[in-house]
């Protein structure tokens, strides 16, 4: 008896990932829940539109799964922006075939946060919360990141 090699991950084998049919990222389902808070797609803010809480120092080894979480919000992302430590741009998640441009910051842009562009003029503002933080507190903060008026209720 003959069995078919087994992929427990992807479910598709390990070749390189394909553009999905209807122009959506070519990732898989994230393989565990991304930390992320989001902002009210109807509120608009001159500060951030979301928090993310990466479980560790390489955030490109999580942009898979973030990249598929923000799919919904802001389509297929184009680009993304950031401050990229050493870690992440030594040990690159996201390559070339994926269709995302990673790129440092814009001039302007502070270093804890994470701009993901969209098509057209579409871009998210992320703020980065430190993985090292304890839960309670990086909580908190995605909280008031998205929602700085809750503590004044």
């Amino acid at each position: 008896m003959t069995e078919s090699p087994r992929h427990p991950f992807t479910g598709r084998g390990l070749g390189r990932f394909q553009a999905a049919a209807d122009g959506g990222q070519p990732f898989d389902v994230p393989t565990r829940t991304v930390r992320l808070l989001l902002r009210d797609p109807d509120e608009h803010s001159p500060g951030v539109d979301g928090a993310w809480w990466p479980r560790g120092d390489n955030l490109t080894a999580e942009l898979h799964d973030l990249v598929s979480a923000l799919t919904p919000r802001l389509g297929r992302s184009e680009r993304i922006a950031f401050d990229w430590n050493a870690l992440s741009v030594s040990q690159r998640g996201i390559d070339a075939p994926d269709g995302i441009d990673i790129v440092g910051p814009a001039p302007d842009q502070p270093s804890d946060l994470m701009y993901v562009y969209g098509g057209g003029a579409l871009r998210l503002r992320l703020l980065i919360i430190a993985p090292t933080l304890d839960a309670d507190r990086a909580y908190e903060t995605m909280q008031k990141a998205v929602a700085p008026d809750l503590g004044k209720i």
